[in-house]
């Protein structure tokens, strides 16, 4: 029989393949019209970067320096502990304690944010105090103009342009009333390094950009400016910011600070030590540091991560793994399913048990050449995140410890998941699942209105997916729903980690329809979380955090042009 996705998937191929017109896609329609005259100064729906409204359309396809909001659930979590008059950035002592130095212009008296590193606290405490199942949906690349832009497009109105918010089941939900709300600043050590793969060594350059954060420029809160934003609103574009931006930052008495990488920002949610750029859980110094992950496991947790872009993709394997760089794909794999890395061999790190679960895309993916320089001596030819000989290993099959499931011909990716960590479940086994495709390394966008049709972003082209590629793949909220599965048969503690990775890919190419469609993606993944909880547990005992790791520069010009109201 077939499911409700698998007959709509067939619908809009056998749609696609007509001459009937598609209903209106509004994000679609206003994407498209932006990368058709991206160049020229008019006035838009929104726009990316620091050249304000009516200019061109991007001037920035990275990260910024912007605080990101953080949703948290759970009686056993306090978010005060590390927010208000807990701000460790009141403190020039604590600031020093994260960074190493005193960052200029960062040390804030009426700091109500937290940092980033701190959410290593709040999950360590929320454990001790007694809670037995830990999520975190992590929307990579998520800040709070994209969340606004999301919940305008699912709710059709412009509820909201201060505090929480509504319209996303993470800002409406208030599992019997824990729920909080709050913001963090994710900023880095330094933002270069000199990282040896072989010998599992770094160093920082001399000219290596600091972090911080200036809420001067940046703001006291994600939807208020600081009064000099106006000035230097190239402040928020970091290192990637131009001469024009560094003069504006200068003129207004200020310093530039570095943005942060996913890596070392994933790598201080996991671990609450904050390091350099491209790094994954290793300190300036090259120490490498224990994650929460590796703690709850040493005392008999389970635990597992899941992506929609590849699974050792640096957010999902800096929950667990080490290196010196986030690129070493294949080594930062192996240490995520209990093989020997780098890590090992080098006498850097000790041996890892593996995750109990371990889900992504991946699949298809060749190596290149380019690719193996970027992943050390050791780097095998063939699939780039995982070799095959790695794989023969963790099958239980092949006497492994993984039930494998991946992407198949023909076969509709969700069910043989699901089937898949029954068979884990019942077996006491663990799971791991690698899909996607030849071409694409991550789930389709199923873009804002789910017809999964994505714009085209600035690079100026548009994915295409194939009726299979809609088929064989399972969604995240698949993906969560089957570890939850195998996470749950023990009937011990678990934590896992969700990553909407896309939304950070969609971004980097300025393009809000595919953007949102994943953000709703993750929104599906939340709400599956939700539902096991309310089901099988309490929000007694389990705690959820729903946040990311850094922002990008979306700026909403015209809230009410995403609904098509004026």
């Amino acid at each position: 029989m077939l499911t409700a996705r698998i007959r709509l998937i067939l619908f809009l191929s056998l749609l696609s393949a007509t001459s009937f017109a598609i209903a209106e896609d509004r994000l679609r329609d206003l994407q498209e019209a932006a990368i058709a005259n991206k160049t020229a100064k008019t006035p838009r729906a929104y726009h990316f970067g620091s050249q304000g409204a009516g200019d061109v359309f991007s001037n920035h396809t990275s990260h910024t320096n912007r605080l990101i909001p953080l949703y948290v659930f759970g009686r056993k979590a306090d978010l005060g502990s590390v927010t208000g008059k807990n701000s460790r950035y009141r403190s020039a002592d604590r600031v020093k304690e994260l960074y190493g130095v005193v960052p200029e212009n960062t040390v804030n008296p009426e700091a109500e944010y937290a940092d980033q590193a701190d959410l290593y606290k709040v999950q360590s405490d929320a454990v001790a105090h007694g809670a037995k199942y830990v999520f975190t949906v992590w929307f990579d690349g998520l800040d709070y103009d994209t969340t606004r832009a999301a919940a305008i497009v699912k709710t059709g109105r412009v509820a909201y342009s201060e505090g929480k918010g509504t319209g996303l089941i993470f800002q409406d939900y208030t599992a019997n009333g824990t729920a909080q709300f709050g913001f963090y600043v994710t900023s880095p050590t330094h933002d270069k390094n000199t990282p040896d793969l072989d010998n599992q060594t770094v160093s920082i350059p001399s000219n290596s950009l600091g972090g911080g954060y200036d809420a001067i420029i940046a703001g006291p809160n994600p939807w208020t400016p600081g009064p000099l934003a106006a000035m230097a609103p190239g402040y928020l574009k970091g290192s990637s910011a131009t001469e024009t931006d560094r003069a504006g930052v200068k003129a207004a008495g200020r310093v530039i600070h570095a943005y942060t990488d996913s890596s070392q920002s994933a790598g201080e949610y996991a671990t609450g030590v904050k390091s350099y750029n491209n790094g994954v859980n290793v300190t300036d110094t090259g120490r490498f540091v224990p994650t929460l992950f590796e703690s709850l496991q040493n005392n008999g947790w389970k635990v597992g991560t899941v992506t929609s872009v590849p699974f050792d993709h640096v957010s999902p394997a800096a929950m667990y793994a080490h290196n010196v760089h986030r690129d070493d794909y294949q080594d930062l794999g192996r240490e995520m399913l209990g093989l020997s890395s780098i890590a090992q061999t080098t006498g850097k790190d000790h041996p890892h048990a593996g995750l109990d679960v371990v889900m992504g895309a991946g699949f298809g993916q060749i190596t290149t050449d380019a690719d193996l320089k970027k992943q050390g001596r050791n780097a095998a030819r063939g699939n780039l995140y995982l070799t095959a000989a790695d794989l023969a290993a963790i099958d239980a099959s092949h006497s492994g410890k993984y039930v494998v499931v991946q992407t198949q011909s023909n076969v509709p990716g969700g069910p043989a998941l699901r089937a898949a960590a029954a068979k884990a479940a019942e077996g006491g086994h663990r799971l791991f699942g690698l899909y996607g495709s030849k071409v694409h390394n991550h789930l389709p966008y199923r873009t804002a209105d789910g017809d999964y049709r994505p714009a085209k972003g600035i690079a100026g082209k548009a994915e295409t997916y194939t009726p299979e590629d809609l088929v064989e793949n399972p969604t995240l909220a698949d993906m969560t729903e089957a570890a939850l599965i195998a996470l749950s048969a023990s009937k011990t503690p678990f934590a896992l980690f969700v990553e909407a990775g896309d939304v950070d890919f969609a971004l980097h190419d300025n393009n809000l329809d595919n953007a949102i469609g994943a953000v709703f993606s993750g929104e599906d993944a939340v709400k599956t979380i939700i539902a096991w909880v309310e089901k099988n547990s309490n929000w007694d005992e389990s705690v959820l955090i729903v946040t990311a790791d850094h922002g990008h520069y979306l700026v909403i010009d015209d809230p009410k042009a995403l609904v098509g109201t004026k």
